[in-house]
């Protein structure tokens, strides 16, 4: 799990400016986490205290809550984490993933929480359910089509389409489509290997993801040739 630091003021002498610690997504909807922070607690010691912390998501509505202990106001001393609720086993994404495609972030994790409880069946079909909005998203994003042409094709049709130039992406695409129909469909192979299938499918998904990433990052760099240091 990675963190980031914020501040909190506990209204008492040498903890006006505390620093605590947050996730970097929700551990209830996986997305990025930007919490309403409270305390609700604490326990004063010889030098820090323990802090019990409530975090409100706005996106899910939903608490987590945490106990950190926390030090004086000193830059030296880092906040520690000793305990999140709930525990989140759920993939952390490229924070330029999450900002491009909130909901493809939110049926990945529905999918990946499906297959956590065994249900294998749903969980194929939501990987390829993310894939299908992302793939749109993109189409949005880096093609002249509007919204409407965009939702007109069919997942088969929209992977022809928009990654007819690229075979890393269009074959990526196809075998996580391909696997996620056999969920799916009534008649899928007699020797369709439930969850063999799901881990194929989800290395592509992983591929697939990776070169998006890719080329989010050259369509916004952080630097370019028209950057004033050209040396």
């Amino acid at each position: 799990m990675k963190y980031r630091t914020y501040r909190i003021d506990l209204r008492v002498n040498n903890y006006r400016r505390t620093n605590f610690l947050i996730p970097d997504i929700c551990p209830n909807c996986g997305k990025v986490n930007n919490p309403q922070s409270s305390e609700i607690g604490n326990i004063q010691y010889n030098g820090f205290k323990i802090l019990y912390l409530r975090h409100y998501c706005p996106s899910c509505r939903q608490d987590h809550w945490s106990i950190q202990k926390v030090f004086p106001d000193d830059e030296n001393n880092k906040p520690e984490m000793l305990t999140y609720a709930p525990s989140s086993s759920l993939r952390q994404f490229e924070k330029r993933i999450c900002e491009f495609s909130p909901r493809f972030i939110s049926m990945y994790h529905q999918a990946e929480k499906a297959e956590n409880d065994g249900n294998l069946e749903l969980a194929g079909m939501g990987y390829r359910a993310a894939e299908e909005i992302l793939i749109k998203d993109y189409a949005l994003k880096f093609s002249d089509d509007d919204a409407e042409k965009v939702s007109k094709h069919t997942l088969n049709s929209a992977i022809g389409h928009y990654f007819k130039d690229s075979e890393i992406l269009g074959v990526a695409a196809d075998v996580v489509r391909i696997n996620g129909n056999d969920y799916a469909h009534w008649d899928r192979p007699e020797d369709f290997d439930v969850k063999q299938k799901l881990q194929e499918l989800k290395a592509y998904l992983d591929i697939f993801i990776s070169q998006i990433n890719v080329k989010l990052m050259i369509k916004n760099p952080p630097v370019s040739r028209n950057h004033k240091s050209n040396k």
